[in-house]
């Protein structure tokens, strides 16, 4: 999974995940993350390694640039917090076929996103912003962005999303090329 820090404000750890799942956050540190970026990911893996590698390191260092004193991605207490800058945070660990819960909330005017094995993007950002160009705020969060317009999946079945400051709650099936998404308990997205 990798977070686009386009204003995520906070990934909240599972206290205890259930049986057979592995928590992705520590609730201390970055610790199991990289930096990265929009691109291929399998344009990645075929890289020459060094090369791979001089683009990973660079992508990471830019996790704990500062702003204002802070890093852009860091622990605040047992939250994951992004300042909207920076890279993505990137699990260092691939996966395959996977099942993932994941808490956010945002802050106003937010458009960020969560990348499944690269790609898709599933879409997180605040409804309120002014849609001038028919991008599709208003119809909530948990779409799969890279669809083509007009594609299942492409944008979400319901508004689910939570008021901006508010805690939301993905849970997140990927089987194959097939993605279902829940947000909030409801289903946006439905094998898509």
């Amino acid at each position: 999974a990798s977070l686009s820090g386009l204003a995520l404000v906070a990934l909240a750890p599972a206290a205890q995940p259930p049986a057979g799942f592995t928590s992705l956050f520590n609730g201390k540190d970055l610790s199991g993350w990289r930096g990265g970026d929009t691109f291929d990911h399998r344009a990645l893996l075929e890289m020459p390694a060094a090369e791979r590698e001089a683009k990973i390191a660079q992508w990471t260092a830019s996790l704990t640039e500062l702003k204002d004193g802070k890093p852009h991605w860091r622990a605040e207490g047992d939250v994951l917090a992004n300042d909207g800058f920076g890279g993505y945070a990137t699990t260092l660990k691939d996966y395959g076929d996977f099942e993932l819960t994941l808490d956010f909330k945002l802050a106003k005017g937010a458009d960020s996103g969560v990348y499944l094995r690269g790609v898709p993007q599933v879409q997180i950002w605040d409804t309120a912003i002014p849609d001038t160009k028919d991008i599709g705020y208003a119809k909530g969060s948990g779409g799969l962005w890279n669809n083509t317009k007009g594609n299942p999946g492409k944008d979400p079945l319901v508004l689910a999303d939570n008021k901006v400051g508010e805690w939301n709650r993905f849970h997140i099936v990927q089987v194959g090329d097939k993605t279902t998404i829940h947000l909030n308990g409801k289903l946006v997205v439905d094998g898509a």
